[in-house]
């Protein structure tokens, strides 16, 4: 059921034990997302936990609540409590936290892909983030925005349009931004924790770069995090596609991940080419230029497969 932006408030304030979740390999718009709706509903005396399937990179910490986000196995819930996924297309994207929806679901979310598979939905495709949802549900339901949820919303919008450089900008996303900022986010103490680099993570870096390679006359870049370089990077991956998309004359970036033997876990960006339309092939979305997808398949035949998908939509 598509919700409006009031009934989405009695739902969550009909329920009194609430677990919220995102999708695995949280990003800032997830993690943002998380923290201010939980400051919120604690702010409303509700019992609420965060449980996520990933580890947590430490780049988030300096947001109060992050430290306390819980994997699934932690959590016991029963058909009482409410589950909101937000920033997620649908229950496969929450790994082993979709054992915890033993009760009603809401979904919050902008992705184009969604699956539209919750009892509840509130979903703005319109929205460079969820957090950008957020930021105009909270600011109509008339809600304080503590500093600290400010920050999060602030590093959840911000993260997801790559700090406004990219396409999905729109007016209102810069109009979301500015209230937090007035509200209290600093942007530049996200951004100096956000960027923040150790030695290890600098020297990772070098090796990353050293496995760049390039398709389809080097339009298509591709990093691949094989067991041995995930030994220098850790789980946390996320940000090192940011560096092959600005390869001149590339359109694509995509990273293949190393999962298991038969799981392989793919990101990909795009300037031009449609790359939601690539992830649905493997059962995955997102947006048109950021989607990701699982693929059940040897990291380097997964690598195959997903060039030989983008050289068709190239």
């Amino acid at each position: 059921m598509n919700c409006s932006s009031q009934e989405v408030r009695r739902i969550l304030e009909q329920h009194d034990r609430i677990v919220l979740t995102a999708h695995v390999s949280p990003d800032g718009d997830a993690i943002g997302s998380l923290l201010a709706m939980q400051e919120w509903l604690e702010g409303l005396g509700k019992e609420v936990v965060v449980a996520v399937d990933d580890d947590i990179d430490d780049k988030f910490f300096f947001l109060p609540l992050a430290e306390q986000i819980r994997r699934p196995d932690q959590v016991q819930t029963d058909a009482s409590w409410l589950t909101v996924v937000l920033d997620a297309t649908g229950m496969d994207r929450i790994g082993a936290a979709d054992a915890l929806a033993k009760g009603k679901v809401l979904n919050i979310d902008h992705h184009i892909s969604n699956l539209h598979f919750a009892d509840w939905e509130y979903v703005r495709t319109d929205c460079a983030a969820t957090g950008e949802i957020l930021t105009e549900l909270l600011a109509d339901w008339q809600a304080e925005f503590s500093p600290s949820m400010a920050n999060a919303l602030y590093m959840a919008i911000a993260t997801d349009c790559g700090f406004f450089k990219f396409s999905n900008t729109t007016g209102h996303t810069l109009r979301m931004a500015a209230l937090l900022v007035e509200a209290g986010a600093q942007p530049n103490v996200v951004s100096e924790h956000l960027e923040a680099r150790s030695l290890a993570k600098l020297q990772a870096l070098s090796e990353v770069l050293r496995h760049i390679e390039l398709f389809g006359e080097g339009q298509v870049a591709c990093l691949s995090f094989t067991p041995e370089l995930l030994q220098y990077t850790g789980e946390h991956t996320g940000s090192y596609i940011d560096y092959i998309r600005t390869i001149q004359g590339v359109d694509v970036a995509f990273t293949v991940k190393y999962v298991g033997p038969e799981e392989t876990r793919v990101s990909l960006r795009s300037k031009r080419a449609d790359v939601n339309a690539v992830a649905s092939v493997f059962g995955g979305g997102g947006h048109v230029r950021a989607a990701g997808c699982t693929v059940a398949a040897p990291l380097e035949e997964a690598k195959k497969m997903i060039v030989k998908e983008l050289l068709k939509v190239k």
